[in-house]
């Protein structure tokens, strides 16, 4: 199966604690001296983030205005109104940009997902045996990556599993039952090949 049909789709990838906020964006940090800011966006289309009419500083936070400059490896380089030095371009890295749930409307098709929505979700195996659940997606610059707590931990990873969140490792989400199909042997598997292929 190719990179590109094995890719999930995404939108916005955190919510806040009600779940009518989604994280669209973060800060990364401060380009130059004049206040420009390393924007990481976390839509399926990055360059969707600027489309958002009412972006927020943090769940319902003071809007903010974008002004995008040119895109850059892993993001953009944008100006925020307001934001005038290095200092002030500083102290917003980590910050995250919101929008409405209900501005971004429901999901285009059964492939498509809110990140966010996956969190606290039961993972079960193909057979359908409970194996953990959801405690976050994360995203290191790979790929999004599903986080387990297991239910029993597996010798050499103890309780916490970080599987690549691929139709062929994550072949089913229901989000309306309440958990996501998680091939585990799979995912073991292909762990073991790479420890193989490094020691030789």
């Amino acid at each position: 199966m190719t990179a590109e049909t094995d890719e999930r789709r995404r939108r916005g990838v955190l919510a806040a604690d009600d779940g009518d906020w989604l994280q669209v964006a973060r800060f990364a940090g401060p380009h130059g001296v004049r206040g420009d800011v390393r924007l990481v966006s976390f839509t399926e289309d990055p360059k969707a983030v600027f489309s958002y009419g009412d972006l927020r500083d943090g769940p319902g936070g003071a809007p903010v205005a974008l002004r995008r400059l040119r895109a850059v490896k892993d993001g953009f380089i944008v100006h925020i109104d307001g934001v005038d030095s290095r200092e002030a371009a500083t102290a917003l890295k980590g910050r995250g940009l919101y929008v409405a749930r209900a501005a971004l409307g429901a999901a285009a098709d059964e492939d498509e997902f809110y990140l966010a929505d996956l969190i606290g979700l039961a993972a079960v195996d193909p057979e359908g045996a409970r194996v953990g659940h959801v405690r976050a997606v994360d995203n290191f610059g790979a790929g999004d990556l599903i986080e387990l707590v297991l239910d029993t931990p597996v010798k050499g990873l103890g309780r916490y599993a970080f599987i690549p969140f691929t139709k062929v490792l994550v072949p089913d989400v229901d989000i309306a039952g309440g958990r996501i199909t998680v091939d585990m042997a799979a995912w073991l598997a292909g762990l073991q090949g790479t420890d193989t292929r490094e020691q030789g």
